[in-house]
């Protein structure tokens, strides 16, 4: 549907989407498609199902000690990382800063913002990825996106 020019999702799609993050094999395959289009999408889609599994951890009731790992976790992987560069996901760097100060807050929103960033900025390339896996016998879906990533590497080799 188109309003003002802009593309809007209709909450199925948004939906679907969700459930395909949520979806080990389908995440996967999600996965190595984006990691063709840029370099840090791939841990994009990691970093939003590590934010459901916090979410879920906060849920669950388990102890402070437990949900204050899982976050110094999610924060040395993605946002502060020992690996350059330290924000390994693409999100705004005020919202990176944002979560570093909240750390210590143990409620199930922390990584909220970030979560949703990296959700619309991925979900731009999901139209995309159901078209090229529409023409696909499911098992053939990572043997033809290895063989673009090869036909990548090639051409950046010269």
């Amino acid at each position: 549907q188109h309003v003002d020019n802009k593309w809007v999702s209709s909450s199925s799609e948004i939906i679907a989407f969700r459930k395909a993050l949520l979806n080990p094999v389908t995440a996967n395959q999600f996965q190595r498609f984006v990691s063709l289009q840029g370099d840090l999408l791939e841990n994009g889609v990691l970093f939003w199902q590590e934010v459901q599994k916090y979410k879920d951890l906060c849920h669950s009731h388990c102890g402070d000690a437990t949900v204050q790992k899982k976050i110094t976790a999610i924060i040395d992987c993605f946002i502060n990382s020992a690996v350059p560069p330290a924000l390994q996901i693409d999100i705004p760097a005020e919202q990176a800063k944002k979560i570093l100060e909240r750390r210590k807050e143990l409620g199930p929103y922390i990584f909220r913002e970030a979560q949703m960033t990296i959700f619309a900025l991925l979900f731009k390339f999901w139209p995309k990825f159901c078209k090229f896996r529409s023409n696909l016998a499911s098992d053939k879906i990572l043997l033809a996106l290895e063989r673009q990533k090869r036909k990548k590497m090639r051409q950046k080799e010269g």
